[in-house]
Parts: structure tokens; C-alpha cells; sequence
């Protein structure tokens, strides 16, 4: 459900929308306005200008700054629209700005290309504004222009450094991606890159020209390693999604538990009798490493609605199973909690519509035969990603 223009919700207040896709100014945003503000009207102050005009003409790059921010976001949605991915939102926030979109089914060509358009709308507003000042008489229309230009330009670049989170970074890690068939070491390889254009932002914004013995004011050296943060924090993430996502290329089958399914109206006695006889095999046909075999049950017309905690089953008095249906002692489950998957899919294919769906269990079924291969937990998925990752030393 969208918001109304003009109205919060999560996200902002949505200012309006593109192409069906909302686009947001977040609660963040007046911030860095405040701060440009700020900053930068004393210094645009002109004497014979009166005192206020500095402040107005800050104001008015704050604007401009945000319409360049949106024109970025823009060519990504566009160019993830036009790859056939939805998009879901577009945010403007006090770290510029970044667009939601489905990117499970991209690959590394149209994830580069949906990355590079951001960076090279910039350059794009940059050259503009260059052209425009060359017709332009206005004081301070030349000005603002001048400011702008300069800031689209100093974005473009620097958006195509080659590290995550940055633009150029998404290039790397999609190259990365491409040439080793890996998404993964492609977020890794991105990310250790990022780290070092983190490094590289303050030691030139702030250690340089501290050593030259040009520090500048406080804003021009707390604001690089504000941005340097930002940069390490997001690199960070990606070094540890891209090692998420190493971990889980294995099968999705793999992690799947046994699983017997069964009618909800079974009484837990037919249950015991029925497992215990062997009548029943259970799906996949091997047990866990703690012999555990689920237990699900399903509606008249045999889909899967709930599982069967096996405590609360063992818990129904002895005298009591023979009229005890299986029904009261299963945890309904929504509708969405069969998922299913091809020989293709791997675990990371798995977690991410688990994920999606909020689930904590998961009815896997065969996409094309539509028969049960298996259960789905998240604490032994946590278990076996974290067993992955500790082999490797990466925790």
C-alpha cells in the first residue's frame, strides 16, 4: 500500500513517485539541510547583500543538492526498472540517498549497469550546470550554479571509486561476480576495497593537509571522517553478506530435516503407531543428526498448515492420545510457508524468501513435482551458516 504525497510513513514523507515507485524524503534529510545551511551561509554572505542572503542562497544549494540526490536515484530505478526488476522505493537521506529494488534474479551485467547510471547522472547535471553558466548573468544564479556543478562533479567521481558501498564498488564486486561465477567474493573482494577508499578519504581530506600544516576548519575535518565512517561501516556489511553468501552456496536441500505429513484430524496415538510401525517413510528419507523427524499436518485437502512441536505432542497424557487430534497440538503456520525450490536453487535462494516471508519454518516442495522434499528450520539453518563461517575462521 502506498502513502499519500505529503504523508509520513516508515521510510519519510513521500514527495511523489516515479514510474508507479514512491519516492521519499527521509526524516534524516532536514538534518544535513540544516547543516549546509549553516555552514555555508556565513561564507555566502555578501556586505551589500544584507545579512540574510548567505543563508537563502545556502538554502537554495540545499535544494539543488536534493534534486541532484533524487536525479541519481532516479537513473538507478530507471535502469533496474528497465532490466525488469521492481522497484520498491526511492529514499533521499542525510547519506545522499538509495534505491530498493529486487535484485535476486540480476546478474553482474545488469547489476553493473544499474550502478554505473547513479554516478553518471551526476556528470551529467555537472556538465549541464557548466553550460548553463555560460549564459547566465544573475549573481546569484552563477553562484548556486557554480556550487552545484561542482558538487555533481565531486559526487560522480567519487561514487565510481572502486569499493562498496559506492557505486564503483557494486562495478568491482559485479566484475568480481563475473569473472569467478561467485556473488559472494565479489561483495568480499568490493568490500575490503571500500575499507581502503574509507582509509584513503581521511588520510586525504584531513591527515594531508593536517601534515602540510592546512587543517582547515572543523567542518572540513570532522565531515571526511563522518563520511569515512559511513564508507567503513558499509564495507564492513558487505565483506560480511559476501561471506553469508559463500556459506550458503550449498544445495538447499541440505539443510532440509526429515518430515512426515500428516491430517490434522490423525489422533496423536495413529500418529505414534503409524511412525513407530515404520508405515510411514519420512521425506527426505534420512534422519537429522539428532534423529529428529518432523511431524506436519495438513488440511482435507492435504496442504501443509502446521507443525507439530514435538515437545507439546510427548507432553498429551497417554490416556488421552487415543482422542487427542493432531490439530491441537500443532503451531499454525501462514499460508506462505511452502516455498518452492528447483534442483538449481541453493540455500542463499532459500533464506532470502524465508526471509522475505518472515518464516521460521518452511514447507519445502519440489517447484515442478510439487512433492515434499523436507523441512526448513532458521535455528538449523543459523546453525549450519554458522558452522560454515566457523570452519572458515570468519566469525
Amino acid at each position: 500500500m502506498s502513502t499519500p504525497a505529503g504523508r509520513r510513513s516508515p521510510y519519510g514523507w513521500q514527495i511523489g513517485s516515479l514510474a508507479g515507485s514512491p519516492i521519499y524524503l527521509g526524516r534524516s534529510w532536514p538534518v544535513i539541510a540544516v547543516v549546509i545551511v549553516v555552514v555555508f551561509g556565513p561564507n555566502l554572505a555578501q556586505p551589500d547583500r544584507g545579512p540574510e542572503y548567505g543563508y537563502l542562497a545556502a538554502a537554495g544549494y540545499a535544494l539543488l543538492l536534493l534534486l541532484s540526490v533524487l536525479v541519481h536515484e532516479a537513473a538507478h530505478a530507471l535502469a533496474a526498472r528497465w532490466s525488469g526488476h521492481p522497484v520498491d522505493r526511492i529514499v533521499a537521506d542525510v547519506w545522499g540517498g538509495h534505491t530498493v529494488y529486487d535484485s535476486a534474479r540480476t546478474s553482474p551485467g545488469t547489476t553493473a549497469v544499474i550502478a554505473v547510471v547513479g554516478p553518471l547522472a551526476n556528470l551529467a547535471l555537472a556538465v549541464i550546470g557548466y553550460l548553463l553558466q555560460s549564459v547566465t548573468t544573475n549573481d546569484t544564479a552563477l553562484l548556486l550554479l557554480s556550487i552545484i556543478t561542482l558538487a555533481n562533479l565531486f559526487v560522480g567521481v567519487f561514487n565510481l571509486l572502486p569499493g562498496l558501498p559506492l557505486d564503483g564498488g557494486q562495478i568491482v564486486s559485479a566484475l568480481v561476480w563475473r569473472v569467478t561465477g561467485r556473488r559472494g567474493a565479489g561483495f568480499v573482494v568490493a568490500g575490503w576495497l571500500g575499507r581502503a577508499v574509507a582509509v584513503a578519504t581521511v588520510a586525504w581530506f584531513v591527515l594531508l593537509p593536517f601534515l602540510r600544516g592546512q587543517p582547515g576548519d572543523a567542518f572540513g575535518m570532522v565531515f571526511p571522517i563522518v563520511i569515512a565512517a559511513f564508507l567503513w561501516q558499509g564495507a564492513t556489511g558487505a565483506i560480511r553478506a559476501g561471506r553469508i553468501h559463500e556459506a550458503t552456496r550449498q544445495p538447499a536441500a541440505d539443510v532440509l530435516e526429515p518430515v512426515v505429513v500428516l491430517p490434522a484430524t490423525t489422533t496423536v496415538a495413529q500418529a505414534d503407531s503409524a511412525l513407530a510401525s515404520g508405515a510411514l517413510r519420512p521425506t527426505p528419507d534420512r534422519r537429522a543428526a539428532d534423529d529428529r523427524v518432523w511431524l506436519v499436518t495438513s488440511d482435507d485437502r492435504g496442504w501443509p498448515v502446521g507443525v507439530v512441536e514435538p515437545g507439546a505432542a510427548q507432553a498429551v497424557p497417554l490416556e488421552a492420545r487415543p482422542r487427542t487430534t493432531l490439530s491441537a497440538v500443532t503451531v499454525a503456520q501462514p499460508g506462505a510457508w511452502v516455498v518452492g525450490v528447483s534442483v538449481t536453487d541453493v540455500l542463499t535462494d532459500l533464506i532470502r524468501v524465508m526471509s522475505e516471508r518472515s518464516l521460521s519454518y518452511a514447507v519445502v516442495v519440489d517447484s515442478t513435482s510439487r512433492s515434499v522434499l523436507g523441512l526448513a528450520t532458521a535455528d538449523r539453518i543459523n546453525a549450519v551458516v554458522g558452522a560454515q563461517l566457523a570452519r572458515r575462521g570468519r566469525r
